[in-house]
């Protein structure tokens, strides 16, 4: 199980960054936390429900009974021995409630199990397998392009780079495999000569840009 989380961890981090999953672990356990402490704080909200009187009533009227001349008094030392008994009862409109410490994020951490990442369109979640997929089709495109005597090179125009990354939303991966053929790394260098990031390498700029801010 654990093997499975390290895995499942290691995947979000190869297709996001590390910060990006810390800093969404953090904001769940705050979310968390939050409401946690909010559920379990109101508890100490319980109004007091009024006195049961019934009780009060039928110990009166039992003390109201005439004593009867004939029974004898008790002893002074049973007297003393009855009467602490009768201060310690406990009223039977009593409430007892039992508060509970919400878990820590660490807590939390230990026990969250974050299901499996699949890749929407390979249905893959293992790293290796992933990898090994999108090298495949890397390759079953570029022996299409080359089958139709098109030279993949010849693709990455500013147009079609414009076209894929910013209208399309599409990933360097994603236009590696279906376009054009070639890794995405050859994509990435292309797409910088005319200043175009995808929606992933934004995100990781801004990311890097406010831990620099700090």
């Amino acid at each position: 199980m654990e093997d499975d989380l390290k895995r499942s961890l290691r995947e979000l981090i190869s297709r996001t960054s590390s910060a990006q999953v810390h800093k969404a672990l953090t904001d769940i356990f705050n979310e968390e936390y939050t409401f946690l402490h909010k559920l379990f704080g109101d508890t100490k909200k319980v109004k007091k429900s009024p006195p049961d009187t019934s009780a009060a009533q039928a110990v009166q009227v039992s003390e109201e009974v005439p004593v009867v001349d004939s029974a004898p008094s008790p002893s002074p030392s049973l007297a003393t021995a009855v009467a602490p008994h009768r201060s310690e009862r406990v009223r039977g409109d009593a409430k007892v409630i039992v508060m509970k410490e919400p878990p820590s994020p660490e807590d939390l951490l230990q026990t969250a199990q974050p299901p499996p990442v699949v890749h929407t369109e390979s249905g893959f979640c293992d790293p290796k397998d992933l990898k090994k997929w999108q090298k495949e089709q890397e390759e079953k495109k570029a022996n299409e392009l080359k089958a139709a005597g098109v030279n993949p090179l010849t693709l990455l125009t500013e147009a079609n780079l414009r076209k894929w990354i910013v209208d399309e939303k599409k990933t360097f991966s994603a236009i590696a495999r279906e376009y054009i053929g070639l890794s995405d790394a050859i994509i990435s260098i292309e797409a910088k000569k005319y200043g175009l990031q995808s929606e992933t390498s934004k995100r990781r700029g801004l990311i890097k840009a406010a831990k620099i801010g700090r």
